[in-house]
């Protein structure tokens, strides 16, 4: 059942990410989704373990 979860996970990424959305700053465009109010996060805080 992960295994589903995550090839699922995976595929709305993509889709979202062909489909324009940003979730971080890349080179000169700014992110254009906010995923919680006044939180920033960057993919170093998603790199590193809990």
């Amino acid at each position: 059942m992960q295994h589903k979860e995550a090839t699922a996970r995976i595929n709305i990424n993509k889709l979202l990410e062909e489909a324009g959305w940003r979730f971080f700053a890349e080179a000169k465009c700014p992110a254009n989704i906010q995923l919680e109010a006044k939180v920033a996060i960057t993919t170093q805080d998603l790199d590193t373990p809990w």
